[in-house]
């Protein structure tokens, strides 16, 4: 075995290693985050059984059933996703063209009544911006943005979706970076398409801007937990931008909201 490769193998074993307590941690995580609803699930469902329930509270009980079962529910189906994201190399699926000004449409049209209840004003400004990508994937991940500045904000507060493209080219050949051959060519700059989501809520501490995006990661667990969140969406929505060969930014200040922003290549 050469220098070279005795080297190298080192650094694949290393990732390999890496990635292997990843996947375990994220197991452990699962494992415990399903076992608060189901112990919950188990302890009603046997009160009803033994008949210890007095039958004008067997609707409330009911009812707690079912709310940890649809939280139990909303995680599977968050890990499910992030599995298969784990999974699926870039491009290795079938990409369709996306309207993402459609789709944020529909996603603040679906969270207009958890809005209103949160007495959160939702603005959207969206022109239409086409990508080649995983249309659900897409809509997931801009849902779990706006679902998250909707669930943070504070009464009162207000949320901004904004979809629109930035020719990166053409503002290069603007501002003159790009020297000679601006403007000699009939073909379109490259350039991006651009999701923003801004809060106005209690924003982040810089200490866990970093950790924002980690799988199971609550910056206020109370809260979290409270509102039904699993923990998973900001994680899905960095790997949802990662498949779709783009990116995911926020910019916060504590007692002055958070802005997340999402470029992707446009189609």
């Amino acid at each position: 075995m050469s220098d070279a490769s005795s080297k190298a193998s080192p650094t694949r074993n290393e990732r390999l290693a890496w990635a292997e307590n990843l996947r375990r941690e994220f197991t452990a995580n699962v494992s415990h985050e399903m076992k608060t609803p189901l112990q919950v699930i188990s302890g009603y469902a046997e009160l009803m059984a033994n008949g210890l329930v007095p039958p004008d509270d067997m609707r409330k009980f009911a009812g707690l059933i079912y709310e940890e079962a649809q939280a139990m529910r909303a995680l599977i189906n968050d890990v499910l996703v992030l599995s298969h994201l784990d999974e699926t190399a870039p491009g290795a699926e079938t990409r369709n063209p996306v309207n993402l000004a459609s789709v944020a449409e529909r996603v603040v049209h679906r969270l207009e009544a958890p809005a209103r209840e949160a007495q959160v004003v939702v603005e959207l400004s969206a022109e239409p911006v086409q990508v080649l990508g995983n249309e659900t994937l897409l809509e997931q991940m801009i849902y779990n943005l706006v679902e998250n500045a909707v669930r943070y904000n504070e009464e009162g507060g207000t949320v901004r979706v904004s979809v629109h493209a930035e020719r990166s080219g053409a503002d290069q050949c603007e501002r003159g970076s790009l020297g000679k051959g601006c403007g000699d060519t009939e073909e379109e700059p490259p350039g991006e398409a651009v999701i923003r989501v801004a809060d106005t809520g209690p924003g982040i501490p810089a200490a866990a801007q970093e950790k924002i995006f980690e799988r199971f990661y609550r910056l206020d667990k109370s809260r979290s937990k409270e509102t039904g969140g699993t923990g998973l969406g900001l994680a899905i929505v960095k790997h949802a931008a990662l498949y779709h060969n783009g990116e995911v930014t926020l910019e916060s200040e504590e007692g002055r909201g958070t802005t997340f922003t999402v470029r992707l290549p446009l189609a």
